[in-house]
Parts: C-alpha cells; sequence; structure tokens
C-alpha cells in the first residue's frame, strides 16, 4: 500500500509513531484509573497528562474536559442532556449535530449562505426571546472547510440568554483554536483527526455548567461518563494534543499546495468546475471540488482505480451516491452538488502527489467532455 496516495485527511488520520509510543508504553501495564493501588495512580498519571494537554491546546483551563469513545459521543451528550427547550443548527453540520434531535426538544433550523458561511440573519431572526436554548455551529466545515464567524455567533447566543456548543473537530491541529477567544459553553473533538487513535474524543464544557450524562453506571469522569477508562487511547491522544501546535505552522506550505491545485483544476476545466467557500476563511488543507454532471461517484472509482484517496463528502456517509447535504443547503445546483469530491491534505502530502491527482483528474475530466 506505499503506492497510495491518501488524500483523505478529513476523514481520518494515522497515528503518529509518537503516539503508538506512548500507547504501547500503557499497554504495558494492566491500567484502570478507578483503581486505588499504584497501577491505578499510573492509570490516572496517564489520563490527567493528557488531560492537561488537550487544555493547553485549546487554552480550555477554565472547561472541565471529559473523554468519551468519539466527538459524536460527545456531542450526543450536550444534545440529550443538556436541560433547554430548543436546539438550533443549520443544514450545513456534521451528522453528529444535524441528527441529534432529542424527542423533548424543540429543532429550529437556520439557513446556509452560497459562500459556506452560516447565515447571520437568519440566526438573529430565529433566536428564541426567552433563553433556554443551545446553539451548535461548527468551527469548521468538515466537506468545504469553511471557518465560520463563531465568535460573533456566540456573542449573539448569549445576548439573547442561550448556550453555544462548537463542535471543533476538522479546525484542531489545523489551525489554531481557542475557546476562550470563540467564547464556547461546550465544544466537541476528536482524537483520530490530529494523529491520535481512533475511540476516543472529548467532550470540553465550561466550569460552572452542568448536564445529564449520557452513558450511566460507574462514576468515570466526574460521573458524567460512565464504563471503564479507556488509558491508552487518551494517553495517545494526549501525545496527539502536544504535538499538534507546533504542526500547525506546516499548513501554510500545503495552502500554498491547495491553491496551485485549484488554480490548475480550474485552468483545465473553466466554468465545468466549481470550488466552494472560496471566498469565505477556509481550512488550508481543504478543497471541494465539482466537476459539472460527472458524479462524484464514478469520479471516487476512477481515483481508486488510480490508487489515489478521496471522498465525496463526509467519510461517515460513504456509500452514498446521493447530494451532498451540505451543499444543498448551500443553495448550490444539483449539476455540482452531486458532483463533487473533496481533497484534503496533510502536511505529508507532496506536491507529485499533487501533480499525480491534477493528471488523473485531468484525463478522466477530458473523456467525458
Amino acid at each position: 500500500m506505499n503506492d497510495v496516495i491518501f488524500l483523505d485527511y478529513n476523514a481520518t488520520t494515522s497515528p503518529a509513531s509518537e503516539v503508538l509510543a506512548k500507547m504501547n508504553e500503557a499497554y504495558q501495564f494492566p491500567l484502570n484509573n478507578s483503581s486505588s493501588h499504584q497501577l491505578g495512580r499510573l492509570a490516572t498519571r496517564f489520563v490527567e497528562e493528557a488531560r492537561t494537554e488537550l487544555k493547553k491546546l485549546l487554552n480550555a483551563e477554565n472547561y472541565e474536559v471529559i473523554f468519551t469513545s468519539s466527538s459524536t459521543e460527545a456531542t450526543n451528550n450536550v444534545m440529550f442532556g443538556l436541560d433547554v427547550k430548543t436546539i438550533i443548527f443549520s443544514g450545513i453540520e456534521h451528522s453528529s449535530v444535524y441528527e441529534c434531535r432529542p424527542a423533548d426538544k424543540k429543532i429550529i433550523e437556520i439557513g446556509a449562505l452560497e459562500n459556506g458561511l452560516i447565515d447571520l440573519s437568519d440566526l438573529e431572526k430565529k433566536l428564541p426571546q426567552e433563553g433556554n436554548f443551545l446553539v451548535s455551529v461548527m468551527l469548521a466545515n468538515n466537506e468545504t472547510g469553511a471557518i465560520q464567524q463563531v465568535e460573533q455567533i456566540a456573542k449573539l447566543v448569549h445576548q439573547n440568554g442561550g448556550l453555544f456548543h462548537c463542535d471543533v473537530v476538522q479546525a484542531v491541529g489545523k489551525i489554531p483554536v481557542d475557546l476562550e477567544k470563540i467564547n464556547a459553553d461546550f465544544a466537541s473533538v476528536s482524537s483520530h483527526k490530529l494523529r491520535g487513535p481512533q475511540g476516543v474524543g472529548a467532550l470540553l464544557m465550561r466550569k460552572g455548567l452542568d448536564i445529564k450524562p449520557l452513558i450511566y453506571g460507574g462514576k468515570q469522569e466526574k460521573s458524567k461518563r460512565a464504563g471503564t477508562t479507556n488509558v491508552a487511547g487518551i494517553a495517545g491522544f494526549g501525545e496527539a494534543c502536544k504535538m499538534a501546535t507546533g504542526k500547525i505552522p506546516l499548513y501554510e506550505n500545503i495552502k500554498k499546495l491547495r491553491d496551485e491545485l485549484e488554480a490548475e483544476i480550474t485552468k483545465i476545466g473553466g466554468t465545468d468546475v466549481k470550488i466552494f467557500a472560496t471566498e469565505a476563511p477556509r481550512l488550508p488543507n481543504t478543497s471541494y471540488i465539482a466537476t459539472k454532471n460527472r458524479e462524484a461517484k464514478t469520479q471516487l472509482m476512477n481515483f481508486d482505480l488510480n490508487k489515489i484517496c478521496v471522498s465525496a463528502g463526509p467519510a461517515c456517509s460513504s456509500g452514498t451516491s446521493t447530494e451532498s447535504r451540505i451543499l444543498k443547503a448551500m443553495g448550490i445546483e444539483p449539476e455540482f452538488s452531486k458532483s463533487a469530491v473533496r481533497v484534503s491534505m496533510s502536511p505529508e502530502t507532496s506536491r507529485d502527489e499533487i501533480k499525480k491527482f491534477i493528471a488523473v483528474w485531468s484525463e478522466f475530466y477530458q473523456k467525458t467532455k
């Protein structure tokens, strides 16, 4: 598999060697941080070191960290565990938000603009006047890479007596993320998006707030998340957090590669090509490219045959060939919204790999003209 070109880093990443070493260190012992003996204390040390590293990465000293099995679980914990009457989100949110609709809460959807950003005027119109509501908006979109105006959104929400949840999963490790600056009340984060292991996430909750547990049982995570703690996975997550800050400057070079890719594709395809969210701030590694009336699924098969791994939107929707919900919510025409392929790079991506992608895409485009 060494000759495979992986350009799907928004879907997942492989654990860094330092992460695997830290996990292996933990796996040498039978660790359960609920135990009071010396190995229990060792387990606690691994977990608390990771908690510290995550807080440092996100400037989150004023937040409680609740380790979970994923960011999806973390988000569900907020949606189901928070005592509010109304939850507000848009059609461009990740499915962990969009599909999370507690029966005892009113759900309000807000609009999105063609540039990939939330429609702030629509949000203002739909904010409840009586408070007791939650708004959930992601920091960076997993498909388009568009970076939302979360500071402004948080201000609007708080001025109207609501609480703000921010899914920061795609942004962490690619751009600086400061929860105090965002002024989020809750944030969801995932380990495997920043070279940590799969199966680990976290919910960050501002101190002084409270939610009901999603999972009941033992008293782990201050009684907010029952179940034996994944000590080795959390240790690996902490190591990934420790490494992440130093990796962020490397994404400037990735942005240059992304811009070169988009310029060349646009030069070849002209008006048959649309690249989304170019008029909004974007993640430096993400390019969402639609080739008019060329079904995304067909493109993916062609790339795969040429040993290039890309996706048609979120990994959690793999296997489907339906129109992108995110692009539909942005008002994109079906001839483009059904034809979009996401390229997401990492600091390990090379110029030669991008040249290969362009060559394979160009050959496919010319054959289907």
